[in-house]
């Protein structure tokens, strides 16, 4: 751990927040689908044929702390920081200490491509794939790591349909009329809710949302 980073969480927060702000920052151009600006959309290939066919309903997904554990994030955290955060007991300030930790580039590549899948999470999308739903990956991932993040994906055979890459989420979730969303965020889940959109918002349970209330639903991945 260096010495600068043995302080208080609430001033190490504030000195991590001042780093990134100083290191560079990536851009790219972008599309324009409904009003947001998707950094890049990847979509699987298509046979071709056009013929009609019934609405489907379409389910979103978050990837970190979702789709994907947050395990390895939070041990990449502990060994920068020299912390001792584990997943049963995060607070909310923790969840903000593993973001501006970990934004360095190859950690975050680390991280994307040594995360293992929260089992229940997969089986159920798994499942809606196979009940004939479109599933729809929202990521606030930089469009940068789409190669690792891709590659994680096929690798723990996650099926999806479309994957966006965007911090912007509520403007897309509304632009393709997602049916239910899942995440972990908080603030998501609230923007969603507040919006009075027809999306079904729903919260990945964690220690660090606990304390949340605004939300359609919970749902348990068993690190309650």
């Amino acid at each position: 751990m260096i010495d600068k980073y043995n302080l208080p969480k609430e001033e190490l927060l504030s000195l991590l927040m001042e780093e990134s702000k100083l290191a560079p920052q990536h851009q790219l151009p972008g599309e324009e689908i409904e009003g947001v600006n998707v950094t890049m959309q990847f979509l699987r290939d298509e046979t071709g044929q056009v013929r009609y066919l019934p609405r489907r309903k379409v389910m979103g997904y978050d990837l970190d702390g979702v789709i994907f554990s947050m395990k390895k994030a939070i041990e990449c955290t502990n060994q920068k920081l020299g912390t001792n955060l584990n997943i049963e007991t995060m607070e909310a300030i923790d969840y903000d200490l593993i973001y501006y930790a970990t934004m360095d580039e190859d950690i975050q590549r680390k991280i994307i491509r040594e995360s293992t899948p929260n089992r229940k999470m997969v089986e159920d999308l798994a499942e809606e794939h196979l009940n004939g739903a479109e599933i729809v990956l929202i990521t606030a991932r930089h469009v940068s790591y789409a190669k690792e993040t891709i590659e994680s994906l096929n690798r723990f055979g996650i099926y999806y349909d479309k994957i966006y890459f965007t911090e912007e989420k509520l403007p897309l979730i509304i632009g393709l009329d997602i049916d239910w969303f899942y995440d972990d965020k908080p603030e998501t889940i609230a923007a969603i809710k507040n919006h009075k959109v027809r999306t079904k918002a729903v919260l990945v349970s964690a220690p660090y949302n606990r304390g949340a209330t605004d939300y359609d639903y919970r749902y348990k991945v068993g690190l309650e």
